[in-house]
């Protein structure tokens, strides 16, 4: 067999008119290891390529119905028919026939009489380089599938810094500029490096090549641009070489991770921290507001609700089970259940929202601007319903439940210790009922 099998033989849709020279074809054909399908004209064989397909075409010029040139060009147009060699066999000779045959968009041009070693040769040749070609575009398209599936924006560059591959998050980035395939890849005008205070793009993307070519690991380092219309952007960016099995350079893929929120959210607790001092307003087991963070929080809060007439909402929780669980298995577990406890009130409440660990099993929540006390209350259950969920410890589940008291402003009282106060009585009078419930604070006499 000359032609390698691929797991089955290759199909050769052989098309003349004469009906001698169609036989010697498909026979000779056939010996090379082809599957073979023969016609007779230029219009069966279109209509055969299109319901079977084939690898290749042998087609001759002169034929009825439909020519070799016009069932040449047909083909060619068809999606199947984009990269199957088409041998034109014809005993046309002059230049203008050549020409057409080739513009029709034949790949090959053998004359009558055919010689047949001439055209084993090039049937060979152009089905193994048509398989090679087939193989680097499934290739290449398994590759972009791969970078498409990267959900943050990337692009793979080779060692010459020109864009090979690009999914479309990448194409339309505010750090890149005008990134598109076969093309250099440059930085947006404006973009800097703020851990190193270089502001040059040029000279970071030369940065983030030297240093993924110099390196097994992958290179990180923020980048940062003000878009004049977009706004502000910061990513990180991961760069990688992609290397041969020699360790030889090929280039690299660049991962753009978007971390505008994270870094932004950065700005904003650094500067309250160097407002408030982070160590002396946040509980060092949970992260979360401390007892006096929190109340320096309602007290600011209330004096600016009495001005806005903005209602506020203060949640007092208390966990049931919590010392069964600290004294069964041990202070380790039971700072994990506070951690975990705290994590769990966090993903409840909205971003606004202030959630603190007042000491001890004791957390507290304050709401801004609540619409009225069943949407309060109705929050409380979801905070109900997040602790009693099975909590995950190293030496299995641990089952919880809380005591939940509510206030608010100004229905409860017009401070902060009095609301607090007042939450505090409705957790205690849930205990006393048996605890795992939520409870709204009586209102003061005369309200």
């Amino acid at each position: 067999m000359l032609i390698a099998d691929r797991g089955g033989p290759y199909r050769a849709l052989v098309v003349d008119d004469d009906g001698v020279l169609r036989a010697a074809m498909q026979q000779f054909i056939s010996q090379l290891g082809f599957e073979v399908q023969t016609t007779d004209n230029g219009q069966r064989a279109l209509e055969r390529f299109q319901a079977q397909g084939a690898d290749i075409v042998l087609l001759d010029a002169a034929m009825p119905v439909l020519d070799g040139f016009a069932a040449c060009e047909a083909i060619r147009a068809l999606p199947a028919g984009r990269h199957v060699p088409i041998i034109m066999i014809t005993s046309y000779e002059d230049e203008e026939s050549v020409d057409r045959a080739f513009k029709s968009g034949a790949t090959e041009y053998v004359t009558k009489p055919i010689h047949w070693a001439v055209l084993r040769n090039r049937v060979r040749q152009l089905v193994e380089a048509a398989e090679a070609a087939r193989r680097l575009r499934q290739d290449r398209a398994f590759f972009q599938s791969l970078v498409d599936a990267i959900p943050d924006p990337t692009l793979v560059c080779d060692r010459d810094g020109v864009v090979r591959w690009i999914n479309q998050d990448a194409a339309r980035h505010p750090l890149v500029a005008e990134a598109a395939l076969d093309a250099p890849l440059r930085l947006a005008p404006g973009v800097t490096e703020p851990d190193s205070g270089e502001s040059d793009p040029s000279a970071i993307l030369a940065r983030i090549r030297a240093g993924a070519a110099a390196a097994d690991t992958p290179l990180e380092l923020l980048l940062h641009r003000v878009d004049p219309l977009a706004g502000e952007f910061y990513a990180e960016a991961h760069a990688r070489a992609l290397r041969g099995v020699d360790g030889a350079n090929f280039g690299l893929i660049l991962r753009l991770q978007d971390v505008t929120a994270r870094e932004l959210e950065d700005q904003r607790l650094r500067r309250q921290v160097t407002r408030y001092g982070e160590l002396a307003h946040r509980d060092s087991l949970t992260g979360l507001a401390n007892r006096r963070r929190f109340e320096d929080l309602l007290h600011e809060a209330v004096a600016t609700a009495g001005r806005t007439g903005e209602r506020l909402a203060v949640i007092f929780l208390d966990l049931d089970g919590f010392k069964a669980v600290n004294d069964t298995r041990g202070h380790a577990a039971g700072d994990q259940v506070l951690c975990q406890v705290a994590a769990r009130l966090q993903l409840v409440v909205r971003r606004p929202d202030t959630v603190s660990r007042l000491g001890g099993d004791e957390f507290a929540v304050l709401l801004r601007d609540v619409p009225g006390s069943s949407a309060v209350l109705d929050l409380g259950g979801r905070l109900l319903a997040a602790i009693c969920a099975p909590i995950e410890l190293a030496e299995g589940p641990a089952a919880l439940g809380a005591s939940i008291g509510v206030s608010l402003f100004p229905d409860h009282g017009p401070d902060g210790a009095t609301l607090l106060r007042c939450a505090d009585e409705a957790m205690y009078a849930v205990k006393s009922r048996g605890k795992r419930g939520v409870a709204m604070a009586p209102l003061p006499a005369g309200r």
